[in-house]
């Protein structure tokens, strides 16, 4: 692969923009195309390097937008495969060439973020064994703690202060694909702000090291705060899946396996929900919690800059009527 290329997909993995490598792997002439040839494909269609011309261009990107969405690689062949094969898409050539090729695509995605939030053994043992998993892991233990962007400062990872004001906002703004899940493990000090916080940052996975009793004091906080209750509903506490643990690494290995089951079953969901069915209800994304909601009236609605905006309940169209500009 060209040396350009391979620090083009760094600079990208580390600004957290997922993308997909097509290359090249079988061609019979009349081709463009040779074996080897690579291109870095983003998810507005951006193509970077050289994968051939118009004969299979225009399929390959559509192809690597929808591997990302779906986040599975595909292989494709033009002009036929030369032997079938289900793991093949066969795809026919747009021009008179009678050549074949065939090119693979695989998504490539940054390292979730994991921001684990307190000063407690469970919440330095969910750090550690995150960092082992490979995510990009960020330690906020308070307003006391000062942003700090360099990687080992603290016992692991970026050091952070959840209070900060552009906390939410920075990690609510991150591209499509880059994953973030949140622990609370503050053992009961100030966890209702930081829950608060990591919603408005819309985590994918938020978990609560807590009693049931004290996640219900938690959950009375948010809805008293005016938050969203299809946003409340999507916190997890107490945080883990139910294996009887007790020490905090067997806490920490119970909330580590609760992400990689979401997360899992997050990808087969979005396969499986890929295409809408004709006739289907049209849908609209609520921009201050990011719920999907139904754009058919029976949900709350407000018009910004002539644009009808849909929201899963009156606490989110009210956020987003205080403070358009901070969700659009």
């Amino acid at each position: 692969m060209d040396s350009d290329l391979l620090r083009l997909a760094a600079r990208l993995l580390d600004r957290e923009t997922p993308y997909a490598i097509a290359t090249v792997v079988r061609r019979e002439r009349p081709s463009s195309a040779a074996s080897g040839n690579t291109a870095v494909i983003t998810s507005d269609g951006t193509v970077h390097g050289w994968i051939g011309g118009s004969c299979t261009l225009p399929e390959v990107t559509r192809h690597a937008i929808a591997s990302l969405a779906e986040r599975q690689p595909r292989l494709l062949a033009f002009g036929g495969s030369a032997e079938p094969r289900s793991d093949v898409i066969s795809v026919p050539m747009s021009c008179g060439s009678e050549g074949k090729v065939e090119v693979h695509i695989n998504p490539v995605y940054p390292a979730p973020r994991l921001v684990v939030v307190g000063a407690s053994p469970i919440a330095d043992a969910v750090a550690r064994l995150g960092e082992a998993m490979g995510y990009r892991v960020v330690v906020a233990e308070g307003a006391d703690v000062a942003l700090a962007t360099e990687a080992g400062e603290g016992p692991v990872g970026e050091r952070v202060g959840i209070l900060d004001g552009q906390f939410a906002a920075g990690y609510a703004s991150r591209p499509a694909g880059a994953a973030l899940y949140a622990v609370v493990a503050t053992m009961g000090r100030g966890d209702e702000d930081a829950v608060e916080r990591l919603l408005a940052a819309r985590a994918d996975y938020l978990g609560v090291v807590v009693s049931p009793k004290r996640m219900g004091q938690v959950h009375e906080y948010l809805v008293a705060r005016g938050v969203c209750g299809s946003r409340i509903e999507k916190v997890r506490g107490p945080a883990g899946l139910d294996i009887g643990a007790v020490r905090p690494e067997e806490v920490a290995i119970s909330i580590l396996a609760e992400i990689v089951a979401l997360a899992r079953a997050g990808s087969v969901a979005a396969d499986e929900n890929a295409a809408t069915p004709a006739g289907a209800t049209a849908t609209a994304t609520d921009p201050v919690c990011g719920m999907t909601v139904p754009a058919d009236g029976s949900r709350p609605s407000s018009t910004y800059q002539g644009q009808t905006v849909h929201f899963c309940c009156p606490g989110c169209r009210a956020r987003f009527e205080a403070d358009p500009a901070a969700y659009v």
